[in-house]
């Protein structure tokens, strides 16, 4: 009798499970593969954006003689790029220093300005947006356009042995110099208040800016570095290497009585989206401190307002009447100003009559307010 062997070869049946496992396998590391690329192109994407970032306002991490070192485009050139071009190649200002980006040398000449998915980057000032992913990605390059270009100084000038100007302040002068945004440098002069006092408020763009004092009797100069931070109001003190001025001449070192507040030069000014309120600083010349129950201010506009805000709480409301020019106000809860110390004072929501009305632009009024304690200052707003 015959055997009958069998087959040792697959059955069709048997290659094709083979084939549809195999198409599984390979479907399902493609899709693997292909989810790895994307990740990868979404994390170089995310770099490349905070190195955009980084040209625009600096690498904050970047110090040098305990300075910040690196404030980008807007640092050398005082405003936002016009464009990401603007980071590569000079619009022709003179104070431009880049470039501020590098290209990869990659397929495209504008790499710089294209995501991993080759898609052009879509720049508003302080967002840059990638769009060729999936998702849409967002860097923020700062809070606000704002934070970048109007930050502001406070400082302090005396001598050798810490007296304040007084009757020499006149004789001051303080400039800070910084660029102005369109290929050029402007410098800012003010003189100090009698207690060596000065403010330079909402025009400084971020980077470091020269200050120098010269005090013109003697020809005395003084200079710093003031290095200017998104979204700031840095403090300054400029000390003289000579004893200039007598004690008892500083205005500023008394028993902190009548007369010892003084108005914070420059300080003064009305909100940009609000310019019914007015905003101005005050100083403590004093060596004590003095508390402050009310206030009146006097100011030739027709206007009412309704708020007194002092150093972030509202001491005063009244909205029907409204508090009028030449009327005196009193606090809710008195406020001590410390010796030294300067505060924010707020006169918020004029309006065209006691009871209300339209808002007034108080913009380019000139104010003198007269405090509890016989100080009395008077300022322009800008």
């Amino acid at each position: 009798m015959k055997r009958i062997s069998s087959s040792s070869g697959m059955t069709l049946v048997e290659l094709v499970m083979v084939i549809i496992i195999m198409g599984i396998l390979a479907a399902v590391a493609i899709r693997s593969l292909s989810g790895s690329l994307e990740s990868s192109k979404v994390e170089d994407t995310r770099l490349e954006l905070d190195q955009l970032a980084n040209a625009i306002a600096g690498n904050p991490d970047l110090h040098s003689n305990g300075l910040r070192s690196d404030f980008g485009y807007v640092g050398d050139v005082g405003s936002l790029p016009g464009n990401l071009d603007d980071l590569v190649t000079s619009p022709g200002y003179a104070t431009w220093k880049g470039p501020y980006v590098q290209s990869d040398f990659s397929n495209y000449g504008d790499d710089y300005k294209r995501d991993a998915w080759g898609q052009l980057y879509q720049f508003g000032g302080i967002t840059i947006q990638s769009t060729g992913g999936t998702d849409t990605l967002t860097r923020v390059v700062a809070s606000s356009s704002a934070a970048l270009l109007s930050n502001s100084l406070t400082g302090s000038l005396t001598d050798a042995v810490g007296n304040p100007p007084g009757d020499s302040a006149s004789q001051v002068r303080i400039t800070i110099s910084y660029p102005n945004g369109s290929g050029g440098t402007t410098d800012s002069t003010l003189s100090p208040s009698r207690s060596g006092r000065f403010s330079f408020h909402g025009c400084l763009p971020i980077g470091n800016h020269s200050i120098r004092a010269v005090y013109s009797v003697s020809n005395d100069t003084v200079e710093a570095i003031a290095s200017i931070l998104p979204n700031s109001n840095v403090p300054v003190n400029l000390r003289f290497p000579g004893s200039l001025w007598a004690s008892s001449g500083g205005g500023g070192g008394g028993g902190g009585g009548a007369g010892a507040i003084e108005y914070v030069p420059g300080s003064a000014f009305t909100f940009e989206s609000h310019d019914e309120s007015i905003s101005f600083q005050i100083t403590n010349t004093g060596s004590t401190p003095i508390t402050i129950s009310s206030l009146t201010a006097t100011y030739s506009t027709t206007a009412y307002y309704k708020y007194v805000d002092w150093a972030g709480e509202d001491v005063f409301e009244s909205g029907n009447p409204r508090a009028a020019s030449g009327q005196q106000v009193n606090f809710s809860d008195p406020q001590t100003i410390a010796a030294g110390a300067t505060v924010e004072v707020q006169l918020a929501d004029f309006r065209t009559a006691t009871n209300g009305g339209s808002k007034v632009d108080m913009s380019g009024t000139s104010i003198t307010v007269v405090l509890s304690d016989g100080s009395s200052i008077t300022f322009s707003t800008p």
